[in-house]
């Protein structure tokens, strides 16, 4: 699993030589994302580059419902690895009933087959990978696909940069996550704290990411907290916890100087519940940039952790256990 994620320029790499491949015509007010899991972090991600761009709004949708407000000028873009998670085929189907223009991203599976019944514009992904591990394919394809439409978030040229960034960091990224997986299992697991992902606005969606490698490729509950928004409730649970013990790694945009401050102050709270630190510096000339080499670094580090603790990074037991009784669930 380390390979596929050493192997994410190959994936980026391939999205460009795609870039323009795929368009759709129309003026529209927003963007609305479906997705879940390791394929919803790509609407996520896209929110906080168009947010930074001002491009076009961009909304999130991690459910099977869709927002009342999509109409004929919603651009819906449903995103599933493997075309088959029954949440976004749902809202898919819910946002083709408002009369939205729709695009689907998967490598097969319903979502596939649902493009071809509603004559729908659809990308397809690389075969063979995990959700999770194929970020780079999902988010370049999309952003490939709202460039060549007329919606810049990120530029081409931009995008083409990046590749030349991870392979320049690739072997920081390796040495920084290994340092880190030694940290979550002497300091974190054996020292039984309870790990804490502690960040600043903008950067909420790579600290979920970072979260997500952690519950599914190292088995581990793992808390969020993102300021300011922290500093107005959050904080006020650190004065009488029940657990008092925290690994809390640190990530931060070292050129965002408000950031750093915040998530300084939130070290000091910390520090009075008996916690330890690891500090991930951001590098990157822009947004993609930062938050591709944070995720790199996050998803090594979760599977190098999964190894020091002898389990299946890949595995998803859980998982597994409620897509046996999703139909039934949503059944009507």
């Amino acid at each position: 699993m380390l390979d596929a994620y050493l192997k994410w320029t190959v994936q980026v790499k391939q999205a460009i030589a795609l870039w323009g491949a795929y368009t759709v015509k129309g003026a529209f007010d927003e963007v609305v994302v479906a997705g879940m899991g390791g394929s919803g972090i790509v609407g996520d991600y896209l929110q906080v580059l168009s947010t930074a761009s001002g491009t076009i709004p961009v909304y999130v949708v991690k459910s099977h419902t869709v927002p009342g407000f999509i109409d004929r000028g919603t651009l819906f873009i449903a995103v599933s690895y493997s075309g088959d998670t029954l949440e976004t085929v749902l809202a898919l189907r819910h946002a083709l009933r408002k009369r939205v223009t729709a695009i689907t991203v998967s490598s097969g599976g319903a979502l596939r087959e649902e493009a071809l019944k509603n004559n729908l514009l659809h990308i397809p992904l690389p075969q063979g990978l995990l959700p999770r591990v194929s970020l780079p394919a999902m988010l370049y394809s999309v952003l490939g696909v709202l460039d060549a439409s007329g919606y810049p978030v990120v530029p081409k040229g931009e995008a083409s940069a990046s590749v030349e960034f991870l392979e320049e960091y690739m072997d920081e990224c390796v040495e920084v996550s290994e340092n880190l997986a030694n940290w979550l299992f002497v300091d974190v697991v054996l020292g039984s704290r309870l790990p804490v992902i502690a960040s600043h606005s903008p950067l909420e969606a790579l600290a979920i990411r970072g979260k997500n490698e952690f519950n599914e490729n190292s088995k581990l509950v793992v808390k969020v907290d993102v300021a300011p928004e922290w500093m107005h409730n959050d904080i006020v649970g650190y004065e009488k916890p029940v657990y008092r013990k925290y690994g809390v790694l640190e990530i931060v945009d070292p050129e965002n100087t408000v950031g750093v401050k915040l998530v300084n102050f939130m070290e000091r709270v910390y520090s009075e519940n008996n916690a330890v630190y690891f500090r991930l510096e951001l590098r990157g000339r822009n947004m993609l940039e930062k938050l591709m080499y944070g995720s790199l670094i996050l998803g090594l580090a979760s599977v190098k952790l999964a190894e020091r603790r002898l389990l299946d990074p890949a595995e998803t037991k859980s998982i597994l256990l409620y897509k046996r009784s999703v139909r039934e669930i949503f059944s009507e």
